[in-house]
């Protein structure tokens, strides 16, 4: 082995360059393009292009100019290098000048392209969100185009200039049968764009590769420019469109980090009363991987026994494992097996594409170890494995036993309260799709693909030359027939049984493997199409939402697809056994929302109540206007922290937009540069919210693909909120009135800039409820919500202004309850009523304005409080 490695290293050569990339040097007054194809750098014009100000007044338009080789708006320069020879522009939308489609065209017809976009010179700072797997995307700020991250899906721009700040948004299509993505690609071309089918066989001369926009407000132009692109392109549709499913507003429960592929009918019933009985009822249960038939089984499925220590069989460091795992050790040669592990750990891990220790291991995967690497997917993970059958396995039905997924379904509803159940399955059937025989069970040609990663994918995702879909195939089908059929025969079962909703995970996956199958944004949309057809009619809820979660979907082939599903994860999962990966999680939720949230609802994924970070997570939910759902083992619960979220009926005071970074975070890097806290901002039905967070020390590092600890003490961080953080309440100039969570105080604001100060210790969090200050002669009068939940603004319904009748005044709320009301008065109440006559004690601090009474427990029928406050006037 020892002198097979060496042969090997030697022959392939040591191209890995641990060399610092060259010092960039910005060239604001020359547009320039490089022609890709093999060309030189072209001066396309001197110095005469760039403004340092912006003109004043309405923006002039945004335009390609073909003769500056450059895209302008006035005087001011967005992009400067690209060739007219490639780019064409055509309006978005007529009468809109501030947009714009860019198309290229090239000289003869290719299956991926690069064409040069040039220096981003007008940027000030920059917030791209890039994909860091085939699965999952995260987020990037910068100051200019070497900060633009490889595959870029989303790019925010804040621009110089004088006057009023404004911003400029990029957004890589698809169309065409190809897919679009920017990146640096180094000093002489800067940002480039480059476009590719996914399939060697599609070819094409260009596509509708780009949308330019700009404006003065970021969440505006973000909403503006995803709405246009939906509208242009037919291809999907946006948020504001769509219905949500009841479940994102009631309390969940997920069996994965419970019980991973391992759980049973027992494991999920025990799981289910634990929350019920604790006073957290859960309303949904999301049955997740485990319950499906595949090949080859598990050979650890066989024990009934509730697997209450389970570990994920889906999340691993390779090299990591070979040093752990007896069983992966003593199919490798004892001898050799420290060596093998060294060899991953040093030379392949972290290296990129086309490195000489990644051509090492791709040639040894595919030749000595690809026996031993079959052996070890197959008892160490799951995605070895293909969907063998369309009913349950054996765990859940099992006629012998008496057990049926039915009776499962029938009894959680019955029994424990449950309303919704959802079940999990991948896009294409499993982690490698669908076996051959099940197709020829249902007259459907399922051909086993060993797809050829791309460069492009290869440069995103090196392990991806040796995963078990490269290796081993994947089961898919081709044709909308063939998938329909497919659809109707894995869904059928689960509505039998009385299933409500489905988790379609590993969507990215599948667009991946488009190589040989017609690439992978033609493949996303036939099996997108196919999954959403179905699901709309089998998993309807009562509003005409589709019952369904996305996940593992962030590549555009399958975002730009989602027509009529309303909810998509936001990032990689919440990983109990990665302490460094908690803080990124936060963050990548966050910034994800900002581009996915113009799709669908942004699901911010399980968590562990009793996690050390679980505070963390449980306050980022609580404003990030996302489902709230936890993966506890049966009786490992924060019952205190749990209250917090989920009020006794199982439902939760979710905030009514997806949460996203204040203004003044939205271009600062929060998780790494020792001084600023994450501001996430939500509204609510009679204000707004404000999370502050101190999420430092570790970031994503696009090179070597993994969380890097930058920091592993990160200092405390000052948070700075004002009530003008909500985007919905700049129009109001106050004042207000906030309620902080941890500390439990009330705080009086005159005007939307009024500064609150929070000092954050790491992952340590503050809550700012913020509501408007209704003024009535001398009265003042600020309705907050629930003290005691994290989103406390969320239990207040409706707040009518004060009104005088008589003698008195009066002011109107409608709230949810039981629990602490707080409010902010400058005058002591006569009276606290409710609808039926019963008057409320209260509690009255005439320093502070702070109002406290007890709402008492909603009726049997859920019906929120009506509450009437009285002054004497």
């Amino acid at each position: 082995m020892t002198m097979l490695i060496l042969l090997i290293a030697i022959l392939l050569g040591c191209s890995y360059s641990f060399a610092p990339r060259p010092k960039h040097t910005r060239q604001p007054c020359k547009a320039r393009y490089k022609d890709l194809r093999g060309g030189e750098t072209i001066d396309v014009s001197e110095a005469t292009l760039v403004s340092d100000t912006s003109p004043p007044g309405p923006f002039p338009s945004l335009e390609l100019d073909p003769e500056q080789g450059c895209i302008r708006q006035g005087s001011r320069v967005l992009l400067n290098g690209l060739d007219p020879a490639v780019w064409s522009s055509t309006s978005v939308v007529e009468g809109d000048d501030n947009s714009l489609f860019l198309h290229t065209r090239q000289a003869e017809e290719k299956s991926q392209f690069e064409n040069t976009l040039g220096d981003l010179i007008s940027a000030k700072r920059l917030l791209a969100c890039a994909r860091i797997s085939r699965y999952w995307q995260g987020p990037r700020v910068g100051k200019d185009s070497k900060d633009v991250p490889f595959d870029t899906q989303f790019m925010l721009l804040e621009l110089d200039g004088a006057g009023e700040q404004e911003y400029a948004l990029l957004l890589p299509l698809i169309d065409n049968g190809f897919r679009a993505s920017l990146y640096y690609g180094g000093d002489t071309i800067d940002v480039v764009c480059a476009a590719e089918s996914g399939d060697a066989a599609v070819k094409s001369k260009g596509m509708r590769a780009l949308y330019v926009a700009t404006g003065n407000d970021p969440f505006k132009l973000i909403k503006k420019g995803f709405a246009q692109v939906a509208e242009a392109t037919g291809t999907f549709r946006t948020l504001d469109q769509k219905q949500l499913p009841p479940n994102v507003d009631e309390f969940s429960w997920c069996t994965w980090d419970s019980f991973y592929s391992k759980v049973t009918p027992e494991g999920v019933l025990k799981g289910v009363e634990s929350l019920r009985d604790a006073g957290v009822p859960p309303q949904t249960l999301i049955l997740d991987d485990g319950w499906q038939q595949v090949s080859p089984t598990p050979p650890d499925w066989g024990d009934q026994v509730v697997p209450l220590d389970a570990q994920s069989p889906n999340e691993f460091e390779f090299s990591a494992t070979l040093a752990s795992s007896d069983s992966l050790v003593d199919r490798f040669m004892a001898v050799g097996v420290k060596l093998v592990e060294s060899f991953y750990e040093n030379f392949v891990r972290k290296a990129p594409n086309g490195s000489w220790g990644n051509n090492a291991w791709k040639f040894f995967s595919r030749t000595v170890l690809k026996s031993q690497l079959w052996n070890f997917f197959d008892t160490e993970t799951d995605f070895n494995r293909q969907l063998d059958g369309f009913d349950a396995n054996f765990k859940f039905d099992n006629a012998a036993q008496g057990k049926s997924l039915k009776d499962l379904v029938s009894n959680l509803k019955q029994n424990f309260g449950v309303k919704r159940v959802f079940c999990w399955h991948a896009l294409h059937g499993y982690w490698r799709g669908v076996s051959e025989e099940l197709g020829k069970t249902i007259g459907v040609n399922v051909t086993n693909v060993y797809p050829c990663a791309s460069d492009h994918l290869l440069r995103l995702e090196p392990q991806l030359a040796w995963d078990p879909v490269s290796l081993f195939g994947v089961g898919l089908l081709s044709t909308e027939s063939d998938l329909a059929k497919f659809y109707n025969h894995l869904h059928a079962p689960l509505v039998a049984a009385g299933v409500d909703g489905v988790k379609v995970d590993v969507q990215s996956g599948v667009s991946a493997v488009g190589d040989g199958v017609g690439g992978g944004p033609h493949i996303a949309r036939l099996y997108t199409e196919a999954m959403e057809n179905s699901v709309a009619e089998r998993f309807p809820s009562g509003n005409g939402a589709a019952n369904c979660i996305n996940c593992m979907c962030h590549s555009t082939e399958n975002l730009y697809r989602y027509k009529s599903t309303s909810v998509a994860r936001a990032s990689d999962d919440f990983y109990p056994e990665r302490p460094e990966s908690q803080t990124v999680h936060v963050v990548n939720v966050v910034y994800n929302s900002l581009f996915i949230g113009e799709i669908c609802l942004p699901d911010w994924d399980m968590f562990q109540s009793k996690h050390e970070s679980a505070g963390l997570h449980a306050a980022a939910r609580a404003v990030g206007g996302c489902p709230v759902y936890v993966s506890d083992k049966p009786g490992n619960h924060d019952i205190d922290l749990l209250k917090k979220l989920v009020l006794p009926d199982g439902s939760v005071l979710r905030a009514k937009l997806p949460g996203r970074p204040t203004r003044d975070c939205l271009f600062v890097d929060v998780a790494a540069d020792d001084d600023s806290a994450l501001k996430i901002w939500n509204e609510n039905s009679c204000g707004g919210v404000v999370g502050a967070f101190n999420v430092q020390g570790v970031r994503w590092n696009y090179d070597t693909h993994e969380n890097e600890v930058l920091n592993e003490s990160p200092p405390p961080v000052t948070a700075i909120v004002k009530p003008h953080d909500v985007e919905t309440l700049r129009d109001n100039e106050g004042p207000f009135v906030a309620w902080r969570q941890q500390s439990k105080s009330l705080e009086f604001l005159p005007h939307g800039d009024s500064e609150m100060k929070s000092r954050l210790d790491h992952q340590d969090w503050e809550i700012f409820t913020i509501s408007p200050v209704h003024i009535n002669d001398h009265l003042m009068w600020g309705p907050i919500g629930l003290a005691d939940m994290m989103n406390s603004g969320g239990g207040l319904l409706s707040a009518d202004p004060m009104k005088r009748k008589g003698s008195s005044t009066h002011a109107r709320l409608v709230s949810r309850g039981p629990g602490r009301f707080v409010a902010f008065t400058n005058a002591s109440p006569l009276q606290i009523v409710l609808e039926d006559n019963r008057v409320l004690p209260f509690d009255f601090n005439e320093s502070t304005g702070e109002l406290l009474f007890v709402l008492p427990k909603e009726d049997s029928e859920g019906k929120p409080h009506r509450v009437t406050v009285r002054w004497d006037s």
